[in-house]
């Protein structure tokens, strides 16, 4: 056998050798007793028969070539076949190693303890956690728990979340118990954000609630102030009647009893609302029996909206001003259509105010119930009376 044939049968040896160790420490990772004593045994024929190659290396002329390139050969192969068929087996089957590597890859922080407290697996993240929670490895799951156990939520300094439980379990006849840490990161930042909202809806529905509040407050003083209107426009219509009765203008004491029996009613309550505002029609024959003419002229607001009957309370409270104050006998009413609604204006033939107007009750009210539906309100005193109203655009009235 030439130089050149043994140093390939010692390169065959040599890769048997290595190949051989391999196997030998893949069967003790996965605790293979048996595998191991096999890959050893080779191992060790490979590693003698390479020795003494190498030790007869330089007569190697006088080897014979077959027996050793057969013994090279064969050894080699069942080396290299017992380490293959240990990595193949390792690749199909469970190992602790795997398991462990295995849990040293997931998210969650992850630990198996015996009832003392004594871990039998725990991974990386596990560990992890412990540092940044308790300062140190863990080494007892019970001390670890009992730490967690009143607040298994926590925020770390970093920011993330992490919720922790115990299950206690059964593994071949003893107790065992589980704890599993969750990154709930996420979950926590969408609850805190439905809190948020939460409060937000909160505030709107008291704000909501307090809104109901004003405008059922708005809407029962606007009642009020109606209905002090209409007291005030039936009661003034009641004591002119009675006055031109008192002086002889006027003989139908029937039509004072009955103005006088419409205010009682209207003050227990009992007149229908859509009477508490006379038509201008009513309110001119009313007039006429007390000794006042209304004359209209112009374009006033259509019947049943508010423009409207703002307007007939206006020339109610100017009728009944004029007969107590200014004693006149006429009443003019002229109205027209503006861009953005009406004017009307009354005027009377009664004697001139010696000063500015003081409005009493009828007038304020007026003027509240005029500017709260958008309108506006003048008064005049020289060179005579004269009251304007600037009202919006017809809109129907709200019951």
């Amino acid at each position: 056998m030439n130089t050149l044939h043994a140093g390939l049968m010692c390169t065959a040896l040599l890769t048997g050798t290595i190949a051989g160790l391999f196997g030998c420490m893949s069967a003790v990772r996965r605790r293979r007793r048996f595998a191991f004593a096999v890959c050893l045994a080779i191992t060790s024929l490979d590693f003698a028969a390479l020795a003494v190659l190498l030790s007869r290396l330089p007569e190697s002329e006088t080897l014979s070539p077959v027996p050793w390139t057969a013994a090279a050969l064969s050894l080699t192969a069942l080396s290299l076949s017992a380490s293959f068929t240990l990595w193949h087996k390792s690749r199909r089957q469970l190992s602790p190693i795997s398991v462990k590597e295995s849990c040293d890859h997931l998210p969650s922080a992850l630990c198996f303890a015996w009832e003392n407290g004594q871990p039998c697996l725990k991974n990386l993240k596990m560990d992890e956690l412990s540092h940044l929670i308790t300062g140190e490895a863990l080494l007892n799951a019970n001390d670890f728990w009992k730490t967690m156990e009143l607040q298994p939520i926590v925020t770390l300094e970093n920011g993330r979340t992490w919720s922790f439980e115990r299950v206690q379990m059964e593994m071949n006849g003893k107790t065992v118990y589980q704890i599993t840490g969750t990154d709930i990161t996420e979950e926590a930042r969408l609850q805190w954000e439905l809190e948020k909202d939460n409060l937000r809806l909160k505030a709107m529905n008291r704000r909501l609630r307090q809104y109901g509040q004003d405008v059922q407050e708005a809407t029962r003083e606007k009642e009020i102030l109606r209905a002090k209107t209409r007291i005030h426009d039936q009661i003034g219509h009641a004591l002119l009647q009675t006055r031109q009765f008192l002086s002889g203008a006027q003989d139908d004491a029937e039509s004072v009893c009955a103005a006088w029996r419409q205010n009682v009613r209207l003050l227990l309550g009992k007149y229908a609302d859509e009477q508490h505002v006379d038509t201008f029609d009513q309110l001119a024959r009313a007039a006429c029996a007390i000794g006042v003419t209304i004359e209209r002229r112009g374009i006033l607001p259509a019947e049943g909206t508010e423009s409207a009957q703002l307007a007939e309370t206006a020339a109610h409270e100017c009728l009944t001003n004029l007969v107590r104050h200014a004693g006149g006998t006429r009443l003019e009413i002229l109205g027209e259509k503006t861009a953005s609604g009406w004017r009307v204006r009354y005027l009377n033939d009664g004697s001139t105010p010696s000063g500015p107007i003081v409005e009493g009750s009828g007038l304020s009210a007026l003027r509240t119930r005029t500017e709260a539906a958008g309108g506006k309100m003048d008064i005049e005193y020289a060179p005579r009376f004269e009251l304007t109203l600037a009202l919006p655009e017809e809109r129907q009235e709200i019951p």
